[in-house]
């Protein structure tokens, strides 16, 4: 198998039928999609499956047309494993603290994992990452800001640089109603801006 072979089959080009709908991935990964519109990106994972524009088109192209789509296959996530990130978080303060949320697909179960700091300060945290179990992936990366209000630093820009996950950040610990942010990150983009409802359930903003 020659390099362009390899990459047409680690990343498929499809394009996208005027009439009839495209073919369902087969497989967990990422393909591209020719639209009217221009070039799109689905990623297929166990938790969540995405479509969302690349490039758009200098002009109207001869193939179908698609629309932006996020679904969240892993259900909403227990409040009482938030309520263990706000608990350590809270405990950090006014240090830094971060973890993950992991989503098990084989048993639809959710746990909290702290992340094990070799050193921290109220700006930042150097962790160790966490190791999923069989049949865990990793969906909301999840990191406190003690005292400081939430917010996405250059840092976890670059962290976040080739990640699939959910980003959330937790701050002004020390107030009553601590602040927050939240984003889907996919593979070298920023999709959307996230959030999670009243039943922990995961969604992005419009």
């Amino acid at each position: 198998m020659n390099m362009d072979e390899a990459i047409q089959k680690a990343f498929p080009l499809l394009a996208v039928p005027v009439s009839g709908a495209i073919p369902p991935a087969q497989n967990n990964g990422m393909r591209y999609l020719v639209a009217n519109t221009g070039l799109w990106r689905e990623i297929n994972l166990p938790w969540i499956r995405i479509c969302h524009p690349m490039a758009e088109a200098l002009c109207p192209l001869p193939y179908g047309p698609l629309e932006d789509a996020v679904e969240f296959r892993c259900g909403a996530i227990p409040q009482s494993v938030i309520r263990e990130f706000v608990r350590d978080a809270k405990a950090a303060m006014p240090l830094e603290t971060a973890g993950v949320f992991l989503w098990n697909e084989q048993t639809g179960q959710w746990r909290y994992q702290s992340r094990y700091a070799r050193s921290a300060s109220g700006a930042h945290i150097d962790y160790d990452e966490v190791s999923p179990r069989d049949g865990e992936h990793i969906v909301v990366d999840v990191h406190s800001h003690g005292r400081h209000a939430a917010f996405f630093s250059h840092e976890d820009d670059k962290d976040d640089a080739g990640a699939m996950k959910v980003c959330l950040v937790l701050g002004n610990l020390d107030k009553d109603r601590p602040t927050s942010e939240m984003r889907l990150c996919m593979a070298g983009q920023v999709v959307r801006p996230a959030y999670l409802n009243g039943q922990g359930e995961l969604g992005v903003c419009a």
